[in-house]
């Protein structure tokens, strides 16, 4: 029997969700008053405890192991508590309970990108990435050429990683965490970076790393990579693992489960119930589940929708943020239906329009009931997206001729007019 590289054991991750009570302002009688407040505090924290209300149950007794070798994905619904997992092996989090057992050195590709210093070189990035790793300075050396060559970095060597397009830092960060070799790999949604050619060159070099005997655990939304590149899947929703198996045999579940609206808990033949957001995605232009756009090629915000009733009426709303800021709302056309049925719908998105930064889209389904006589709408279900835009061929988008840094919330491609006043 294969050792196992990878062991997780009956592992729970309970965050608190309540919020915290605002106090605006304590009696000034002194140690008694102080005494009585924390008292009544520790008093009702412990009650909210035992209740139970306090606490998201990110992950509830989660057990799996991974050999050597293998390429495991791991699949489920925005929210379901993939991340978590693998911040939890990577260990970004603690577990509430449980234990993780991991031989060999482990490289996380939770954040591609993040941590490089954009005033040093592409080769000095490298070298401190290297040796945060805990890697000696004469091997990260030895890898330099390879890394390199795999983010299409050569010809930027020496170049400081501010001057380079916008999306190298993500390549590097691949690029590095690939080369400089482990035993075990953790990447989420870093497969679905950056344009078409650097996400295949990510495959091989997952689907090389897995043939050396590296063991890979990563998470996507796109169920055609995941087909691709994995020998096994995870399948995990609400915290738990509803399967594990053969790629296609869960994969395919998954889907079912997804398109029938099965995968959301029933509230009843309420207005709400009605119609449902079951997933949301970030799509490039050809249709493709990625993690970023780039600046200069289309996107489409997607999401699936289930009407379950004749007499409903589904309307979408998507909100584009970046931090605290609202860009714009869109609404899509109304979805109707004789019966149970889902829906795909999507937003274009055009090139030259968003600017390299990091956005939120905010998904809501609003329900309108003919037999309703206010028609009021009911907002039934809601999805967030993180998605960041990034560019990589700086010479081709809008910023060609600019010298400064790119600023500002959008930057389409607008046309001057130039004429000469007689």
């Amino acid at each position: 029997m294969t050792p196992a590289r990878v062991s997780v054991r009956n592992v729970s991750k309970v965050f608190p969700r309540r919020k915290a009570t605002r106090v605006r302002g304590i009696a000034t009688d002194g140690w008694p008053a102080l005494r009585d407040l924390l008292r009544k505090t520790i008093r009702r924290e412990r009650e909210q405890r035992r209740e139970g209300h306090d606490q998201l149950w990110a992950l509830n007794n989660v057990s799996f192991d991974v050999a050597p070798g293998e390429i495991v994905g791991i699949i489920g619904r925005n929210g379901a508590g993939k991340s978590t997992l693998l911040k939890i092996l990577a260990r970004v989090l603690s577990p509430t309970a449980g234990h993780v057992t991991i031989h060999g050195r482990v490289v996380s590709m939770l954040e591609l990108g993040i941590g490089f210093a954009p005033d040093l070189t592409v080769r000095q990035n490298i070298q401190i990435q290297g040796r945060l790793a805990g890697i000696p300075g004469k091997r990260v050396l030895a890898s330099e050429e390879r890394i390199l060559e795999l983010s299409g970095m050569t010809p930027f060597r020496d170049i400081p990683l501010r001057l380079c397009p916008s999306g190298s830092a993500v390549q590097l960060g691949f690029a590095t965490m690939m080369g400089l070799g482990s035993e075990v790999v953790l990447a989420d949604e870093v497969l679905a970076v950056g344009d078409t050619a650097f996400r295949k060159m990510c495959e091989e070099q997952v689907e090389a790393v897995g043939a050396s005997g590296v063991s890979v655990l990563f998470v996507s939304h796109d169920m055609a990579a995941i087909r691709r590149i994995c020998s096994r899947v995870i399948w995990i929703d609400r915290g738990r693992i509803v399967q594990i198996g053969p790629t296609d045999e869960v994969v395919n579940a998954y889907t079912t489960e997804l398109l029938a609206g099965r995968l959301l808990p029933l509230t009843g033949e309420t207005l709400a119930a009605s119609c449902r957001l079951l997933a949301a995605r970030l799509l490039d232009e050809n249709h493709a589940p990625v993690g970023a756009l780039t600046i200069t090629n289309a996107g489409y915000l997607d999401c699936l929708v289930r009407v379950s009733r004749p007499d409903v009426t589904a309307l979408v709303d998507v909100e584009l943020w970046l931090e605290e800021h609202h860009l714009f709302t869109v609404t899509s056309p109304p979805i109707e239906a004789p019966q149970a049925t889902t829906f795909r719908t999507a937003v274009h998105i055009p090139g030259d329009f968003l600017n390299e930064q990091q956005y939120q889209a905010r998904f809501r389904v609003r329900a309108l009931g003919h037999f309703d006589p206010a028609g009021a709408p009911t907002t039934a279900t809601e999805e967030r997206l993180d998605f960041r835009v990034i560019n990589v061929q700086r010479e081709q988008s809008v910023w060609n001729e600019w010298t400064g840094t790119s600023k500002g919330f959008i930057s389409p491609r607008l046309t001057w007019r130039l004429s000469r006043v007689q």
